[in-house]
């Protein structure tokens, strides 16, 4: 049998295998076709966090619901009076209770819905806080006379229950809680002076007293 030119001269077969390695290298230099890009599925809503800011209330009392979402079109929450809520990433809202409610919060967007719960129970009414007994016992000035312009005039009060006192306009010396305290004033004008007594829970007791001038 007859050999190829290629078998019978190595150097001939030298060259057709680096030529053809040279066809090949440059058909690698050409411009790829990728393959598409598959569509990535949209996210699904997410509420992050949705809590109350007390587990029980009293009767006819209120709660404050706080929320976060990530990826979401529309937000609602029921029971509600609002209904529609804006998506946050942090967000409260006020609520009465009525009655044991259990909140939902339904989040949708384009990855689909989701929701969260929460629950909050009521208990008896609050108790009205009890407001503390304060009195101003007596308040008046030594001597039933006109005084002169400028003329010093004492102002003598007891009080019970009271934290702290204040007289307007005011007088020289402390004004304070306590029994028979005097101060000193000085009216240049006919003046009705106002005497205050407060307790430490803000109940209020006032009197006054007028000092003739002539």
């Amino acid at each position: 049998m007859k050999q190829s030119a290629a078998c019978e001269n190595p150097k001939v077969a030298m060259k057709a295998t680096i030529y053809g390695l040279i066809l090949v290298l440059a058909g690698c230099g050409g411009k790829s076709v990728e393959a598409p890009k598959k569509a990535q599925a949209p996210r699904l809503p997410k509420i992050t966090h949705f809590y109350g800011n007390e587990a029980m209330v009293p009767k006819g009392g209120s709660i404050t619901l706080c929320y976060g979402t990530e990826d979401v079109e529309t937000l609602r929450l029921t029971p509600s009076a609002d209904g529609e809520l804006r998506p946050s990433l942090n967000r409260c809202v006020a609520e009465n209770v009525a009655a044991d409610t259990t909140y939902t919060l339904t989040a949708k967007g384009p990855g689909g819905e989701t929701s969260a719960t929460f629950t909050v129970k009521v208990g008896k009414a609050a108790a009205v806080a009890r407001k503390e007994r304060v009195m101003i016992q007596n308040f008046q000035r030594l001597g039933d006379r006109p005084v002169a312009a400028g003329a010093p005039v004492q102002l003598c009060y007891s009080t019970e229950g009271a934290a702290e006192v204040s007289l307007r306009p005011s007088g020289k010396g402390e004004t304070g809680p306590g029994k028979n305290v005097c101060v000193v004033v000085t009216p240049e004008k006919t003046t009705t002076y106002v005497l205050t007594a407060k307790a430490e829970d803000g109940a209020v007791d006032r009197m006054q007293v007028t000092v003739p001038v002539q």
